[in-house]
């Protein structure tokens, strides 16, 4: 199959669109969606999920996004290549328009049929709040991965999640298909420069509300140079995953070198008291 989009780690992250940071824009991994039928664009009653499938495909989209129009365009070829054992189903808030959105899917080229989530309940269980999104959970309905948007890769993100869930590929693929080697960037011999790249992503997934991912990108970042802006935002992860000892600690570290930093006083406040 021909890839659609050039790698590029750092650019992925630059790139997800202008959005206002939403720290909890879907629900963590270990969510679990309900067994229920949902009523379908093209009439009757699908079930969300299947217990017989290895994979479930959750694609939450807005039809009147760009960015949601060129994620269903991009997984109807993951769509294509992912049959066995995948189950795909495409979700819309219930407020939508069922023309706009039979519309998109058609436009689009995907075969999942569209199910209309009536009362957003659906949405509001797993706190989506960014679009589009894709869930992938297991035969149980547990939600195994999140992949948001990306203009870069997003299809190959997403098929590395999906096999990565059906256990066809181990951690060490998946990861390297989600953060793929990059061409080489001007500054990239610098530590002191890669490891502000790495600070930057690690802010990124912050805002994202992928905490643990940020603090693995933080501590990569010190691992390549003693940059004072790490610690401000180790703090901050920590402080959102409520390991307050951990998020004291870096922030102790980081009144002293980065003193300025705006996440010191937010990330205090987060654990005060605890």
């Amino acid at each position: 199959m021909t890839r659609r989009c050039l790698h590029g780690a750092i650019a992925v992250l630059a790139a997800i669109g202008p959005f206002a940071p939403v720290a909890d824009a879907f629900a963590e991994v270990g969510s679990k969606m309900d067994p229920v039928d949902m009523p379908a664009l093209a009439g009757g009653k699908v079930a969300l999920f299947s217990p017989a499938a290895r994979a479930n495909v959750v694609v939450f989209f807005r039809a009147d996004q760009e960015r949601s129009v060129d994620a269903l365009r991009q997984l109807a070829g993951c769509e294509k290549e992912l049959t066995r054992g995948v189950h795909w189903v495409a979700v819309i808030s219930g407020s939508a328009s069922p023309a706009d959105a039979k519309a998109a899917a058609s436009g689009a080229g995907i075969r999942m049929p569209v199910l209309v989530d009536e009362g957003d309940k659906l949405y509001d269980k797993l706190g989506i709040r960014m679009f589009p999104a894709i869930a992938i959970a297991d035969g149980k309905g547990v939600v195994q991965a999140f992949e948001p948007y990306r203009q870069l890769d997003f299809a190959d993100a997403v098929k590395a999640q999906v096999r990565f869930v059906m256990g066809e590929i181990d951690q060490t693929a998946r990861d390297r298909a989600l953060d793929p080697e990059a061409s080489k960037l001007p500054g990239q011999d610098d530590p002191s420069k890669k490891a502000m790249r790495d600070v930057n992503m690690a802010k990124r997934l912050v805002e994202l509300g992928q905490y643990e991912a940020a603090v693995k990108q933080a501590q990569k970042a010190l691992e390549q140079a003693p940059v004072p802006a790490a610690f401000p935002v180790l703090g901050m992860a920590y402080a959102k995953l409520g390991r307050c000892a951990d998020a004291t600690r870096m922030l102790d570290q980081a009144q002293k070198l980065a003193p300025d930093s705006a996440e010191i006083g937010a990330a205090r406040a987060l654990c005060a008291g605890k």
